[in-house]
């Protein structure tokens, strides 16, 4: 069958042979590793399933070693099922997207499991956001673009704007947040976290990218600002991100009222923190 899962819409015959996100009918899993935390610490600790491959493809990827090109083993659908009700922790799919259908047969066999992350580049149909939201807890999106330059030159995607934006509405509509205290910790247990990436010499870009959230999901929505940005040597940007203009992003975050959020530490943007993977 011919796939137009994502916004690509390449049309590939993935029975036959692979698509632009570098998939075929079964999921490819790059890595699973046991208690991962993220930078939000609201999502606990999880069990995270790297999958190979991405429709996006961004120039300055942290995980490029399995995001670009066929990376990791093969799943058919029980496998797979096999790994998802056998997480240790709640689930987190990273860059699931491009398996939407997998994963859907995937819970057709093993049912829904305790909670599950999506974590998604936003590059998403609203169709798919309407079938991921069938077994999904939290939406953890990126919303990365908010001109077309931005987007076309970094990742191909110069629609990424208006198609992104449209998906991170979608999912704001079909879940809407639920906390719980747990150990001490206010965990999100179902909802929306958005996170934006700011790029070195891109401030214009991430001003925009906070207005339209602002504008489109609203300022209680849950915004992680995150200045890990490291080059990795592969693509653009090859420079490092300033602090001053994340100074600048975290400032016009909290001037459009953002109720809830995270900010980092600018010692992030450091290779140390992107994952090892075998």
């Amino acid at each position: 069958m011919k796939c137009y899962d994502c916004p690509r819409a390449c049309g590939v015959d993935r029975d036959v042979k692979l698509g632009v996100c570098h998939g075929g009918r079964y999921a490819r899993i790059a890595e699973v590793i046991d208690d991962f935390e993220y930078e939000e610490p609201c999502l606990g600790t999880v069990t995270a399933v790297f999958f190979g491959g991405c429709s996006l493809g961004c120039s300055y990827c942290q995980n490029s070693k399995i995001s670009c090109g066929v990376a990791g083993e093969e799943y058919d659908d029980a496998a797979l099922a096999g790994v998802l009700s056998g997480a240790k922790n709640p689930l987190d799919l990273v860059t699931p997207s491009h398996y939407l259908g997998a994963i859907e047969r995937a819970y057709g066999i093993c049912g829904k499991t305790e909670r599950v992350i999506y974590n998604t580049s936003g590059y998403e149909t609203i169709d798919a956001v309407r079938r991921a939201s069938e077994f999904t807890d939290v939406f953890l999106t990126d919303y990365k673009y908010a001109d077309r330059e931005t987007g076309a030159a970094f990742s191909r995607a110069p629609d990424y704007c208006d198609t992104a934006i449209r998906a991170v509405a979608e999912m704001r509509r079909r879940v809407r947040d639920e906390w719980r205290e747990e150990s001490g910790k206010k965990l999100l247990v179902r909802g929306l976290i958005v996170r934006h990436l700011v790029l070195p010499g891109r401030v214009k870009n991430s001003l925009a990218a906070i207005d339209r959230l602002a504008d489109t999901v609203g300022t209680d929505t849950v915004l992680s600002l995150m200045s890990q940005f490291t080059p990795n040597g592969i693509g653009e940007p090859r420079v490092p991100l300033n602090k001053i203009e994340y100074k600048i992003v975290v400032e016009h975050a909290i001037k459009r009222g953002f109720e809830t959020g995270y900010i980092q530490d600018f010692s992030s943007a450091s290779a140390k923190y992107t994952p090892k993977f075998n």
